[in-house]
């Protein structure tokens, strides 16, 4: 009997629900495992209600919310407060407010962009895709040119070749 229902506790502690706020997870002791298993990519502030700097950043962070939302993006952001779980502030080494923590394949790592809405997506589009992408033609060129502020853009005889895979990120010339 008291296997049956630890293995219940256990079950429904790793799957509690989620509830959202304003398209940011709010995320518990209860429920942060399970969070982290089931998104490839998520970040997660940790915050004290009465930090200055938490409420200045809270609009920022739920407009980045809703900008990955709104593309289909995978990654998600997530909040814990960190006042009421204090486990996990434990756990995650929290020394002050807001600390941010970016997690991808269930593995920390700090966060180390702005904090304003665009800072935050750029960062996380950096950290979650590809090092660079193949322009077909000249549409897609000026769609990506007017997507961001700056962009690079490299022209190559071969795509495999050493100076496309240094452009890439891949092997470089002599490394």
């Amino acid at each position: 009997m008291y296997v049956k229902l630890l293995l219940l506790c256990a079950f429904s502690a790793v799957f509690a629900d989620i509830s959202e706020e304003n398209g940011v997870l709010v995320l518990t002791e209860a429920n942060f495992d399970g969070a982290i298993a089931d998104n490839k990519y998520i970040l997660v502030e940790f915050y004290a209600p009465w930090c200055g700097h938490c409420k200045s950043l809270a609009p920022e962070y739920e407009k980045a919310a809703k900008a990955l939302a709104d593309e289909g993006s995978e990654i998600k952001l997530g909040k814990v407060d960190a006042t009421e779980q204090q486990k996990l502030a434990e756990k995650f080494e929290v020394r002050g407010y807001p600390t941010i923590k970016f997690f991808k394949d269930g593995k920390p790592v700090e966060y180390g962009g702005g904090r304003t809405s665009p800072e935050i997506v750029n960062w996380l589009r950096k950290k979650t895709g590809p090092p660079c992408i193949a322009l077909k033609d000249v549409d897609g060129a000026k769609k990506f040119v007017e997507k961001d502020d700056v962009v690079v853009i490299g022209f190559f005889k071969d795509d495999k070749s050493a100076d496309a895979k240094a452009f890439e990120g891949g092997r470089r010339r002599g490394g």
